[in-house]
């Protein structure tokens, strides 16, 4: 849940989710949508994913005991190099290197590296030295140590050198470069896509489909969506059968890592919720569900200011 997700944020989310799976096994044989449903939120949902099949391959290939060493656990589904290593040095006492990005840091400003620590070269760079400055002893207690420096110390913006126990070896510190390192990554313009988002409801419910496997958001309940106005068009004429009222309609622009999503919609009022009954995965949630319900978060958004 950290990766990519603020510490305070995750607590609440990772109470809730440790309180209902305890243990491997209660993840691994609950129903996909409950834990899509506790994530709901995070964001990065390809994450859960991993978790749940992860625990699933624990189950029954490892009958159900996390494996404890490097080459299976990095076979595990969302786990890298750096996480298989953080959990060999933290719960078996390994000598495994790992390179988060805290580490990243430390190791940038200690030995002056100007670049970004992003690119392969550098990257591979950097591991060579995470290699070479492990210890003989008390793997685990390095390991923290050096991603609480990052975390605490060597912070990225003014930094606090003088408290740093590494100053006097520091690279960055004694050519006058903590602040340009490391270096920002290059600025890449997002690419911009549209979609057209049919939000469908009557006095107390509105629908959803469920997520396809191979789209965005597997497995979550989100609202049916469009290529294009024309073939929004065909599929209210083949399910609706006329049975609705436009009521508006509008556009909500989503900021993604990797791309913006600009979500044209069109508000529909329907009288008879029945005619939908034939729809493969479609559902009826009724508005109070909608806060705890399994949907992406710019789609709960979304309706939220729209309907709520």
């Amino acid at each position: 849940m950290l990766q990519q997700t603020q510490v305070a944020t995750v607590i609440p989310y990772f109470e809730k989710f440790i309180k209902t799976f305890p243990d491997i096994a209660s993840l691994a044989r609950a129903e996909e949508a409950h834990v899509m449903q506790l994530w709901s939120g995070l964001g990065y949902y390809s994450r859960a994913r991993n978790l749940y099949d992860a625990a699933n391959i624990i189950l029954t290939k490892h009958e159900g005991i996390f494996p404890c060493n490097f080459e299976e656990i990095i076979q595990l589904p969302g786990i890298g190099r750096s996480t298989a290593g953080a959990i060999c040095a933290f719960s078996f006492k390994q000598n495994y290197p790992i390179l988060d990005g805290n580490v990243k840091r430390v190791f940038c400003r200690f030995y002056a590296i100007e670049e970004w620590s992003g690119k392969t070269n550098v990257e591979k760079k950097l591991w060579q030295i995470a290699q070479e400055n492990l210890p003989k002893h008390d793997i685990q207690i390095y390991t923290q140590a050096i991603m609480d420096l990052g975390a605490t110390i060597c912070i990225r913006s003014k930094p606090r050198c003088t408290e740093c126990p590494l100053i006097k070896n520091c690279q960055s510190f004694q050519k006058n470069l903590t602040q340009i390192i490391p270096a920002k990554k290059p600025v890449k313009k997002l690419p911009f896509k549209k979609t057209n988002i049919l939000i469908l409801k009557n006095a107390k419910n509105i629908f959803f489909i469920k997520r396809r496997k191979q789209a965005v958001w597997r497995g979550l309940w989100s609202l049916p969506e469009f290529i294009s106005k024309k073939e929004l068009q065909i599929w209210m004429i083949k399910n609706l059968d006329g049975q609705y009222k436009v009521v508006t309609g509008g556009k909500k622009l989503a900021t993604f890592s990797h791309y913006k999503l600009e979500m044209i919609y069109h508000l529909a009022n329907i009288d008879n919720p029945n005619i939908l009954n034939d729809i493969e995965n479609g559902l009826w949630l009724e508005q109070n569900e909608i806060e705890n319900a399994a949907l992406p978060s710019p789609i709960k958004k979304l309706v939220k200011e729209i309907c709520l």
